[in-house]
């Protein structure tokens, strides 16, 4: 994964622009040859119209046969100038869709590459926001352009009204420079409101998706009233900044406005003037009237996209500033890809710590859902308080093949454990090595290549059954898929849907039960056939006879893998080979199922006691 630029600009240039230089540039160039073509040869053709009938024909010559190389040069002009914008529309045809493409697959690659402590507290629809933002942003580079070649027209239609007068020329000048001016100082003012309208949109949109994610919920607690007086508030801000940024953009626009219409009647005066003193021909006259025109036409265009630009623009920014931030967990410069022929686990000196001002969770850092769940954490004040120590000096060794399971409170450290060894983040000191092999130093993919994970909460995409199994192993055939399935003894249930294998599956896959969802997910890692399988609470929200099913599944699934399961359910670990209890970071004890509950005063033989249905109790 490339580092991103540290500017929008510089994020544009590298991935919209520079791939597809060698066709944006001549694009470029015929763009603004054409509009200068279309908007002065317009008034020019005009003034050529005009004095044909003001001039004297010459003896011997009829009057078709003097304007006819006026008119064929008139009609030769335009048809040249349509040519070229026929051929700049081709070109725009062809490179425009493919920068965008560049763009989008960028920002959903940067975003899939971040390390977890990205996604912790960032609300999923205000990202998606974000990265509509930044999108249209690039797609402003046309109103960018159109405005490089209106100044171009402006300036070239104000040098041929200087030829025919200078007054009026004065006139022109003065209002293209007041808009100048006018249009800097409003910038910043613009700019600001629209950052504001742009923040206040963004989080009302991300409030919007948690609040619809959590629909469920909602009708559990018969809460859409209190959704709605959530929801009101940040409703509120939005309209009070998008009100007061379209203002203050209306007002940009407005005060020239006002002065054009002043200045088009001086204009006037003066021209009467000059005819009334034979200083002016009729031809001059209307060409000046149609560059008038031209020029307070295209003034009036730069006023209105101007706005629309750093509206545009200034979200964009905001949003390539909150979005865009170093990947803290990274492959090592030509990283090799981890090789795992046995599946033997070292845990050497392991610490890790957090700081007091990250986000916490169960263990601190538990990917468990906070990060995919969207929560809405805001970013607590700065302070000096001590890291919170998670894992301390932790040393663990895992033979290959054998079956370990971790048993703690919450915050104990169980689950900080597992996401390093996913590498979700790199370790405060230590090392974690796989076959001998430090995780730090090979690549992300082929780490998580060898790992089966499956959840408490199983991730569905709202897809089909086989596209969700087939994400086990990109490419795997339908005979494959259909394989796993049996293995998760979840081809029976897919069997009696409507479409079997194709069904989809719903929004985070709503349209399953638990069981289902966890089948389909062991389905997945039967596919994936990874060395090592990581059982982080994979049955905790299922009711008995569901787990009893599963347990099945799990320990078909187990076979030959080197195992690591977490679990509160302490009956789910009796088969373990090992059972390690870990508390505040440190290992406290570790044996059998049988070996631990014999220690009247351990700690696993007290949870043991004190369960009830077999959960411990917090």
């Amino acid at each position: 994964m490339n580092v991103f630029p540290k500017t929008l600009a510089g994020f544009y240039i590298k991935y919209g622009f520079r791939p597809l230089r060698k066709i944006l540039v001549p694009w470029f160039v015929l763009f603004v040859v054409t509009d200068l073509l279309h908007s002065t040869w317009w008034p020019i053709s005009q003034k050529k119209i005009i004095a044909l009938f003001e001039n004297h024909i010459p003896a011997g010559m009829d009057f078709i046969t003097y304007a006819a190389p006026t008119i064929m040069l008139i009609i030769g002009i335009f048809l040249l100038s349509d040519t070229m914008d026929g051929i700049q529309n081709i070109m725009s045809a062809r490179w425009r869709p493919r920068a965008q493409e560049n763009i989008s697959e960028a920002l959903n690659d940067y975003i899939h590459h971040q390390s977890m402590r990205f996604f912790t507290g960032r609300i999923p629809g205000k990202m998606n926001s974000q990265v509509s933002y930044i999108f249209g942003g690039f797609n402003l580079l046309w109103d960018l352009t159109a405005i490089i070649s209106t100044i171009g027209v402006i300036l070239l239609n104000m040098g041929l009204v200087l030829a025919i007068n200078l007054y009026v020329a004065l006139i022109l000048g003065f209002a293209f420079a007041f808009r100048v001016i006018y249009s800097f100082a409003m910038v910043r003012p613009v700019n600001n409101a629209s950052k504001n309208a742009s923040e206040a949109s963004s989080t009302l949109a991300g409030h919007v998706v948690d609040s619809i994610s959590g629909f469920s919920i909602v009708k559990l607690f018969a809460g859409s009233e209190n959704e709605k007086k959530w929801l009101r508030p940040f409703r509120r801000e939005n309209i009070k900044r998008r009100i007061h940024s379209s203002f203050i953009q209306r007002l940009m626009w407005l005060v020239p406005v006002y002065l054009w219409d002043i200045l088009f009647g001086a204009m006037l005066f003066i021209m009467i003037w000059l005819y009334s003193k034979g200083q002016m021909k009729v031809s001059e006259v209307v060409f000046t009237l149609a560059a008038y025109q031209i020029i307070m036409g295209n003034i009036g265009h730069i006023a209105r996209s101007i706005p629309n630009i750093m509206d545009v623009m200034g979200s964009a920014q905001q949003s390539y500033k909150e979005l865009v931030k170093p990947i803290e967990v990274r492959d090592a410069p030509n990283a090799p890809a981890l090789r795992v022929p046995r599946g033997r686990i070292e845990l050497r000196n392991l610490s890790f710590k957090y700081k007091r001002n990250d986000p916490k969770n169960d263990d601190g850092v538990g990917a468990r859902s906070r990060a995919h769940a969207g929560a809405n954490v805001n970013s607590p004040k700065k302070h000096t308080r001590a890291p919170k120590i998670v894992l301390d000096n932790l040393n663990l060794t895992i033979k290959p093949g054998e079956k370990v399971g971790l048993v703690g409170s919450s915050g104990a450290g169980k689950t900080t454990l597992v996401n390093l060894l996913m590498r979700f983040y790199d370790p405060t000191a230590g090392e974690i090595l796989i076959d001998g092999q430090d995780i730090r130093n090979v690549a992300q993919d082929s780490l998580r290549e060898n790992i089966a994970f499956i959840p408490q909460e199983p991730t569905m995409f709202n897809r089909t059954l086989k596209e969700n199994i087939g994400y086990g192993r990109p490419g795997a055939t339908d005979a494959e898929i259909r394989r796993a399935a049996k293995r998760a003894s979840a081809d029976g249930f897919i069997s009696e849907t409507e479409k079997k294998y194709d069904s989809l599956v719903g929004d985070r896959g709503i349209k399953l039960s638990g069981g289902q969802r966890q089948r389909i997910a062991i389905a997945r890692a039967f596919l994936k056939n990874a060395p090592i399988l990581i059982l982080d609470e994979a049955t905790a929200a299922l009711d008995s006879e569901t787990e009893a099913a599963i347990q099945k599944s799990f320990e078909e699934l187990s076979a030959g893998r080197t195992t690591i399961a977490i679990a509160h359910r302490l009956s789910t670990l009796r088969n373990m080979d090992r059972i390690i209890v870990i508390d505040h970071g440190h290992i406290i004890e570790s044996g059998t199922h049988a070996q631990l509950v014999r220690r009247r005063n351990g700690i696993y033989a007290r949870l043991w006691r004190m369960q009830s249905g077999g959960f411990i109790q917090e």
